[in-house]
C-alpha cells in the first residue's frame, strides 16, 4: 500500500470523523441556536410537496446504500445465495434510482427557490452557499 493510499483510506476517514465529532461538540457549547433557516413553506408549497420528500428520501437511501455496501461482509451475501453479479446489479439499480431522486429533488428545490419571488426574497447567502456545497457533494458522488 502506497503512502497516498494509506492516507486516503486509513488516516483521512479518522480525520473527517474527528472533525465531525469535535465540530458538533463545539457547536453545542458555543453556538446552539445560531444556525437556522427560515421556513419558505408559506410562500409556495406545490413544488415543495414533491421536491422535499424526493430529495430527502433519495439522500437517505443513498446514505443507507453506502452503509450497507461497506458494512455487509461478502461472506454474508454468499451465505444467503446472492452472487456478485446479482449484488452489483441490485446495488447499481437501487443506487441509480436513489441518486436520480436526490438530484431531481435538489434541482426542483433550487428551481423553486430561484423562480418563486417570495421564496427568493427569503433566501440568504448561507442558503445559497449550502446549496452549492450540497450540489458539489452530490455531484462528486
Amino acid at each position: 500500500m502506497s503512502t497516498i493510499d494509506t492516507f486516503l483510506w486509513v488516516v483521512f476517514p479518522y480525520v473527517c470523523l474527528a472533525f465531525f465529532v469535535l465540530g458538533h461538540i463545539w457547536r453545542y457549547r458555543y453556538d446552539k441556536f445560531g444556525w437556522t433557516t427560515r421556513s419558505s413553506q408559506l410562500y409556495e408549497s406545490r413544488l415543495l410537496r414533491w421536491a422535499s420528500p424526493m430529495f430527502h428520501f433519495g439522500i437517505l437511501f443513498v446514505f443507507l446504500g453506502h452503509v450497507m455496501g461497506l458494512g455487509i461482509p461478502k461472506s454474508w451475501t454468499a451465505a444467503v445465495g446472492i452472487t456478485d453479479e446479482i449484488y452489483h446489479f441490485m446495488a447499481i439499480s437501487i443506487g441509480t434510482v436513489a441518486g436520480v431522486c436526490t438530484v431531481v429533488g435538489m434541482a426542483l428545490l433550487i428551481y423553486r427557490r430561484r423562480t418563486t419571488g417570495p421564496v427568493f426574497s427569503a433566501t440568504t447567502r448561507m442558503d445559497k452557499f449550502m446549496y452549492l456545497v450540497m450540489g458539489i457533494v452530490v455531484a462528486l458522488g
